[in-house]
């Protein structure tokens, strides 16, 4: 038996060199302690190496994180960065600033797939609600106030003529 199409096709059902990075490739974080990464990829790709320097010193995603997860099992690459690891612990990141980490993915067949993932770090603000006790009543459908309440110590102070009054964070 032969083939009877003088131009036969082949096609494949999935893509072999596949490695993008889901939803997207920019993430915002208020952590430095785990930033965890998630990438879709074929499986036919063997290993993906990490790079904080733009490409000049590769890492092996399994030296740098034991726990990540490889394309071959289950279509995902995961990775969880830490700034208590290094490159990264010797990094001075500040609130607001960005940096680059380089993923590169080869294939069985030797093709490599690099791909830059932006993120950036804003820490969470903190924001301080004082309630006064007593100072009035919070009422309403499906509402609920929680908070701490301060004390305010209610102090005067006078003498030279000026008299001030208000109250005393303690």
């Amino acid at each position: 038996m032969g083939c009877s199409d003088a131009d036969p096709k082949v096609s494949f059902l999935r893509p072999m060199d596949n490695f993008e990075f889901k939803p997207t490739n920019s993430v915002v974080t208020s952590t430095l302690t785990t930033i965890s990464l998630k990438a879709e990829c074929s499986r036919f790709i063997n290993t993906v190496d990490l790079s904080f320097d733009g490409g000049t010193t590769w890492l092996n995603s399994a030296t740098y994180d034991s726990s990540y997860v490889i394309c071959s099992t289950d279509g995902e690459y995961k990775i969880t960065l830490s700034n208590s690891k290094p490159p990264m612990s010797t990094m001075t990141i500040n609130n607001g600033d960005s940096f680059t980490v380089k993923f590169r993915a080869t294939s069985r067949s030797g093709n490599q797939i690099v791909k830059d993932v932006n993120i950036r770090f804003v820490p969470p603000a903190q924001i301080k609600q004082a309630i006064l006790a007593g100072a009035s009543v919070q009422t309403g459908s499906g509402m609920v106030l929680r908070g701490r309440i301060l004390s305010h110590k209610q102090d005067t102070a006078s003498g030279g003529g000026y008299k001030i009054w208000g109250r005393v964070a303690e």
